[in-house]
């Protein structure tokens, strides 16, 4: 018990390194795999939104979410 309790900004500080050098390492191995052209760019999403452009584009209006349609369902359920 005769040991001096760990500096508390030491011991932040060694959290710190924990969690930031291996995030460094990624990020760096990353970047060189993406520069020397082992890792290509991903492609740019479609301009449609969907991820297979043969799809068809889905309908812009849904008739049973409408507010008509919910208005008529409201004035058909009031007696």
């Amino acid at each position: 018990m005769d040991e001096p309790a760990a500096n508390p900004i030491i011991v932040a500080l060694l959290f710190v390194l924990r969690c930031v050098v291996p995030l460094a390492i990624m990020l760096g191995v990353s970047y060189w795999l993406r520069r020397l052209g082992w890792i290509s760019e991903p492609p740019a999403p479609p301009a449609n939104g969907n991820l297979d452009p043969t799809a068809p584009k889905r309908a812009e209006a849904n008739p049973e979410r409408s507010g008509a349609r919910k208005a008529e369902r409201s004035r058909r359920a009031r007696p």
